[in-house]
């Protein structure tokens, strides 16, 4: 008859540690109150019996846990998917769980989230913000939540912020495509009142104005972050009689509706129609053409993110943490071959 596997507790990791089981627990419920040494010996002593704490009964007990919120504006975006697998390392790093949900950019749906997340006693939360303007802010302060942002900024929150210098982003772009000789230049946009979406199209105008371009041969169209969305506006600006000879889409999803606007008007990329976009498109290597964009350090980003959260969750008595901290990354510009010399 085979033996029933045994389930390890707190106890057992810490006599195998060789620390008292004070120490074992702080681990799992204060990381940052154990000297590294210490806390690595326990974290794979406690892997190698496969021991794993109740979180609900030790929040229960505790009054705190080690639970992180990551909560996302658009889960479909292949972008997000690189951000949330960066935060959960980054808090896997730090002894933290991550709780993550997607508001789907709608802000009535995000505040029932964050509602969620209080129940829950969540400690703090990574926010990829749907919403912008007072009213919105003020709702996010009155939530009691401890926040980091990431991507939209949010000037009146008084949080931290981790994001992308997303003017020098779109700049990048633009002055690539001037570079090739390309004078018409549209832009289809973001999400209109968002952080990043008003960056990047400044980053175009400003670009466009440096290189003495007409704006009247500088189109803009909204996109809203969005691949059908931007699918129309794409199709409204390449059905110009003065059509642009080249696009600077806001991210991924709206360079994939630049494309099939494209496919659909029978235009060849980048024979007629030059493509760059922000951020990386979801399966890059087998899409042609490869599409020039502007990549960011996401892990890099999701690291310092977590660590500014957790250095607030910690902070003692007294020792705020510094005011608002806020970190923009340089974008990296990839060229593919969506790009090409004017005709």
């Amino acid at each position: 008859m085979s033996g029933r596997r045994k389930n390890f507790t707190i106890a057992d990791v810490a006599a195998q540690s060789g620390v008292a089981k004070s120490t074992a627990s702080l681990a799992f419920s204060a990381p940052e109150r154990v000297a590294e040494k210490t806390l690595a010996r326990v974290l794979e002593t406690a892997s190698k019996l496969g021991y794993s704490p109740n979180v609900m009964a030790s929040s229960l007990k505790s009054g705190r846990n080690n639970l992180i919120g990551l909560l996302v504006a658009d889960m479909l975006n292949p972008h997000t998917g690189a951000i949330l697998k960066a935060v959960q390392a980054a808090c896997r790093a730090q002894g933290q769980i991550v709780i993550t949900a997607t508001s789907d950019q709608d802000i009535a749906k995000e505040e029932e989230i964050l509602e969620y997340f209080r129940s829950l006693s969540i400690r703090g939360v990574i926010l990829l913000g749907s919403g912008s303007g007072d009213g919105y802010i003020a709702r996010l302060k009155s939530s009691g939540e401890t926040f980091v942002t990431f991507d939209q900024h949010l000037p009146g929150l008084g949080a931290d912020h981790v994001g992308l210098d997303d003017r020098a982003a779109s700049q990048l772009l633009v002055e690539h495509l001037v570079g090739l000789g390309h004078r018409r230049i549209g832009h289809i946009a973001g999400t209109e009142g968002l952080w990043s979406a008003h960056e990047r199209l400044a980053g175009v105008e400003e670009a466009c104005r440096s290189a003495g371009l007409d704006p009247a041969h500088c189109p803009v169209a909204p996109g809203d972050y969005h691949a059908e969305v931007s699918e129309q506006a794409a199709l409204a600006l390449l059905d110009r009689p003065d059509r642009p000879t080249a696009l600077v889409t806001a991210n991924n999803m709206s360079a994939i509706g630049a494309l099939r606007a494209m496919k659909r008007l029978g235009l060849q990329c980048p024979g007629d129609v030059s493509l760059a976009s922000i951020d990386f498109l979801p399966w890059g290597d087998l899409i042609e053409p490869d599409v020039t964009c502007t990549v960011q350090p996401v892990a890099q980003m999701a690291e310092l993110a977590t660590r500014w959260l957790i250095e607030r969750l910690t902070r003692k008595p007294g020792k705020d943490v510094a005011v608002a901290r806020k970190t923009l990354y340089a974008p990296q510009l990839h060229i593919g071959t969506s790009t090409a010399p004017i005709a």
